[in-house]
């Protein structure tokens, strides 16, 4: 089933800084974390509240099958 998703712009401030610690922090890897539900999570509440992700996000929608 096909849905939906509007990324978030990788040159957001808070979006790289957010990724960078998510994976450049050993204990990410090594406790297994689910890396997708977690981005998918920030995702979703970050282009809530953040205009430039929001703009970029409806530029570069995509169909995700």
């Amino acid at each position: 089933m096909a849905h939906y998703h509007a990324p978030v712009d990788p040159d957001c401030p808070v979006v790289s800084a957010f990724t960078t610690a998510l994976f450049d922090d050993p204990m990410t890897e090594a406790m297994g974390a689910p890396t997708d539900d977690i981005m998918e999570g920030f995702e979703r509440k970050h282009r809530a509240e953040c205009k430039r992700c929001q703009d970029y996000g409806a530029a570069n929608i995509e169909v995700v099958y």
